[in-house]
């Protein structure tokens, strides 16, 4: 009786014991100040001083500032402010101690911001802050003279506060390529296993391309750790030397491009593969600078899919996906479940039957392959005489004459083999469910259009094949049915 007394006694004082365990809880107020690369610095520099980088850290963007909440353990945080501080501020006018301790009041919310102290912003803290910045006075000629980088008004100031919260989230980054990239997470986070690959090394002749990688890459490693749906967006600041004045910084948000709207880890990689393998080959480097190559526009227009989905840039990348295949080389329409993911990202909730379409798509892909393709000798030539076909069909300027087009390929090519079309080679399309996903107006004509271009791009594709010849036309032995 006196040991089981002695448990509940335990326990009552158990919560007066544990009390502080794993720290103090803090909420952080990071105001923001418009430029994107420069706030997130400061984010993450406040994070890094008043938190630490701990497992149990919560995000929310408010819009125009961050509330970050978390857990501090203040004697391992000691002194991280103080030297900060000293980094950015020579003078000795401020008293450094007093100062670092009103900095916390303030990114705690305890007293609103003073900006009374200002010192000079660095080019590494944002590309709108390099040298140039001019401000009122650029109507004074001597400030508009190239060298006069000593004139006050040639160079941009930010407040102390924001310089020692700068300098701190500088602390964590390298720069690494060309451009470096820094994600913003919003909601629970375990920043001891996403802070480490904080910056994306990407040397890419293209930013449009570099942006679409990045965010390839940071999206497809966040699926390991489960937090494929905490990146919010991305902020990025090109570092192309000194000498340029087309450094800029800017903000991609997540959440509306192809990038943010995929579900699937594994289609991400083939993304991400595929997208690099474009880039590697659009651009040769020639010196300092870099040739285009035939492979240059593919890669941007898979690009502006990727950052922007919407229908006019899925009917390019459409054409440019039927150009590689074209070519013989790799694309992203290879499989039933990417042809459905890339037309959701675009179309989202689409009504027609997606079936009914693959299996026209897959007659059309048969009737091209004997009608016009078997007769040529060499596997480029029947390339050719496929991209000649796939042309005709997706300039046809109504449903009409879309039909007509391919219903005139699938009797040519029943005509030469006449098992195509055919149920015994799985060609048996349903016409109503058809002439349904067609739609009876020009937008649902356009919508199936490109929904029949993908598929005929992925039947026509072959399936461990050496040649350039559609897979349906073969048996499971890979070998042509006899008639």
């Amino acid at each position: 009786m006196e040991r089981a007394l002695l448990n509940v006694t335990e326990w009552d004082t158990a919560a007066a014991m544990l009390a502080g365990f794993g720290g103090d809880e803090v909420t952080l107020h990071v105001p923001k100040t418009g430029m994107p690369f420069f706030d997130a610095l400061r984010l993450y520099g406040a994070i890094d001083l008043y938190i630490g980088v701990r497992e149990d850290v919560y995000v929310r963007d408010r819009g125009e500032a961050w509330i970050v909440a978390g857990r501090a353990r203040p004697s391992q945080l000691s002194g991280r402010d103080l030297a900060a501080y000293q980094a950015v501020r020579k003078s000795k006018k401020t008293d450094p101690t007093e100062y670092c301790q009103e900095l916390r009041e303030t990114v705690l919310g305890r007293k609103p911001p003073t900006n009374s102290h200002l010192v000079e912003g660095k080019s590494d803290w944002d590309a709108a802050l390099q040298t140039g910045v001019r401000g009122t006075s650029a109507y004074k000629y001597e400030t508009l003279q190239s060298g006069q980088t000593s004139k006050h008004e040639c160079k941009a100031f930010v407040s102390l506060s924001d310089a020692v919260l700068a300098y701190a989230g500088k602390r964590r980054i390298e720069r690494l390529g060309d451009i470096t990239f820094l994600p913003i997470f919003e909601g629970p986070v375990d920043l001891s296993k996403v802070v480490s690959p904080l910056r994306a090394r990407v040397a890419v002749p293209n930013v449009l391309c570099a942006q679409a990688l990045a965010l390839l890459m940071l999206k497809t490693s966040l699926f390991a750790e489960g937090y494929q749906d905490r990146l919010q967006a991305v902020v990025f600041k090109t570092n192309l030397g000194r000498n340029r004045s087309d450094n800029y910084s800017g903000v991609v948000i997540v959440s509306p491009t192809a990038i943010g709207r995929a579900r699937s880890g594994e289609f991400l990689v083939f993304l991400l593969r595929t997208l690099r393998e474009l880039v590697r080959q659009g651009w040769q480097r020639q010196g300092r600078d870099y040739r285009s190559t035939e492979f240059t526009q593919d890669a941007l227009t898979m690009a502006y899919w990727l950052l922007e989905p919407s229908r006019q840039h899925l009917s390019a990348m459409i054409g440019s996906q039927e150009r590689l295949r074209a070519r013989g080389a790799a694309h992203i329409l290879n499989r039933i479940d990417y042809v459905r993911e890339v037309f959701s990202m675009s179309y989202g909730d689409w009504n027609g039957d997606h079936e009914a379409v693959r299996m026209f798509a897959r007659t059309v892909a048969s009737a091209i392959y004997y009608a016009r393709m078997v007769k040529e000798q060499t596997p480029e030539d029947q390339r050719k005489a496929w991209y000649d076909e796939i042309t005709v069909l997706r300039s046809a300027p109504s449903a009409k004459a879309f039909l007509e087009r391919a219903l005139i390929l699938i009797e040519q090519g029943h005509r030469e083999y006449s098992l195509v079309g055919t149920a015994r080679r799985g060609e048996a399309f349903a016409p109503a469910s058809l002439l349904n996903s067609i739609g009876s107006d020009r937008v649902a004509f356009e919508t199936f259009r490109d929904l029949f271009r993908m598929y005929l791009v992925q039947e026509s594709t072959p399936r461990g094949r050496s040649d350039a010849t559609d897979a349906a036309l073969t048996d499971e032995t890979g070998e042509e049915e006899a008639e």
